[in-house]
């Protein structure tokens, strides 16, 4: 157990992005040994699998500059330096406890590595199109021949079968695609997606129990097992009530926050926290009534006469005005500190919350205190800061955070694990079936 829960256990990561990654990684953070397995041979080399590293990348190829926003975006400090495919932070913060091979598994030499991998595995894990699954030769049905013990997740956005299975995805399409986008926004506006892909950790996290699952049903029945995973699924899995209102009322839900059940419900807008600053900063906090009760306690604090208008002493009466009452709240708020308002509110018993920003949550003392937030010393790049394993085991130390591999780092030790000879390895080199950075334009 001091290696962690998975010690002993050993996965073979083909992760594009984030979904496919981030399984790799929560598996990781539990011990298993989990190999990243880079290669696009479609493309004419070996490619890490980040889209915006990939972006980063062609320009570098191209032997052009990388864009100034996505170089920002991107790379410590904004700088590509020598070897920008192993510099980046996308990728070096989703990779983090994994090894990485990256070899061209559609060679001859490649299928030999495939095979013995195989053999010496416990699960694969993949986030492909289902024609990719099949063209690199990683599908169940090939593998279970190799291994009837293995174990395959495979989080495609439309799943293995139906008429979209052939389809590619990323996460801001597949949350248009699951209805959510349709639900989020202003009344009166259109769908608004999030500021982020929010399917895809969904996807990961629903791939991370796909395999615990399997394994616990493994250990039980001495058998692997194919599990299809479809992303729009697992995402329309948590939409709630508003597949369950479609159903019923035979009409899409009201686009919008509100609730249907507490008012006033919101954020509001408070104090700039930077007044000398040429650029403003929103500045917010999120309040909740959840009944009368609740009500009396807030209007206490706010202590202004326009609150405490009879009108608004009903839950029935505060949705009816509920666009005045949330002017009337947000003119309070507005001049106030949002931590301190906050922290007002919540010794009256009224559910209030600062709207935090990634800096806020760097900062924060709670998740601090409780070693969420962890870093590393990634090779080529120096010690940084990242989000770390989000949940706490009575009987086991905080995870070890070991640094994401460089791009083939580990191609020589791995093949030296599978019993391929040092003469081997080294034709594997030349050849190219093996390779430690993506190929320059031209060839070069």
């Amino acid at each position: 157990m001091a290696d962690g829960m998975l010690s002993g256990i050993r996965v073979l990561e083909f992760g594009y992005a984030w979904a496919g990654p981030l399984v790799g990684r929560m598996l990781g953070d539990l011990g298993a040994d989990v190999i990243k397995i880079e290669q696009d041979s479609a493309r004419g080399g070996h490619l890490p699998d980040d889209p915006a590293l990939r972006a980063a990348l062609d320009d570098w190829r191209r032997g052009e500059e990388v864009e100034p926003t996505l170089r920002a975006s991107v790379y410590p400090e904004g700088q590509p330096g020598p070897d920008p495919w192993n510099r980046a932070g996308i990728f070096n913060k989703l990779n983090r406890n994994k090894r990485g091979l990256c070899a061209d598994l559609k060679s001859e030499s490649g299928k030999r590595i495939w095979r013995r991998l195989v053999e010496a595995s416990d699960v694969i894990v993949d986030n492909f199109s289902p024609r990719g699954v099949k063209s690199l030769g990683i599908d169940y049905e090939t593998v279970s021949h190799w291994n009837p013990q293995i174990i395959s997740v495979s989080c495609t956005g439309y799943g293995h079968t139906g008429p979209f299975r052939q389809r590619v995805s990323y996460g801001p399409v597949l949350e248009a695609h699951s209805g959510a986008a349709s639900a989020t926004g202003y009344a009166e506006g259109g769908p608004m997606k999030m500021g982020h892909a929010f399917p895809d950790p969904v996807g990961g996290l629903h791939g991370t129990f796909a395999v615990l699952a399997a394994l616990w049903e493994r250990e039980e029945t001495g058998q692997g097992c194919f599990v299809d995973l479809s992303q729009l699924q697992t995402y329309a899995a948590i939409s709630g009530e508003l597949l369950l209102e479609t159903s019923v009322q035979g009409q899409a839900p009201t686009r919008g926050n509100l609730s249907r059940d507490c008012a006033p419900q919101g954020v509001y807008r408070c104090r700039d926290e930077r007044p000398d600053s040429r650029e403003s900063m929103d500045m917010w906090i999120a309040i909740t009534i959840e009944d009368d009760e609740a009500w009396r306690r807030f209007r206490r604090v706010v202590d202004d006469p326009r609150i405490a208008d009879s009108r608004f002493d009903t839950v029935d009466g505060r949705f009816a005005h509920h666009d005045e009452l949330d002017l009337l709240i947000s003119e309070w708020t507005r001049p106030q500190d949002r931590f301190a308002l906050a922290e007002r509110l919540q010794a009256a018993e009224v559910t209030a919350l600062p709207v935090l920003t990634n800096g806020d949550l760097m900062r924060s003392a709670q998740l601090r205190e409780r070693e969420f937030i962890v870093e590393w010393d990634q090779p080529g790049v120096g010690v940084y800061e990242y989000g770390g394993f989000p949940i706490r085991f009575s009987d086991q130390e905080r995870p070890e955070m070991r640094p994401a591999p460089r791009l083939g780092g580990d191609n020589r030790a791995i093949c030296e694990e599978l019993g391929f000879s040092a003469a081997e390895i080294a034709g594997f080199i030349a050849d190219g079936t093996l390779a430690d950075e993506p190929p320059l334009a031209g060839g070069r």
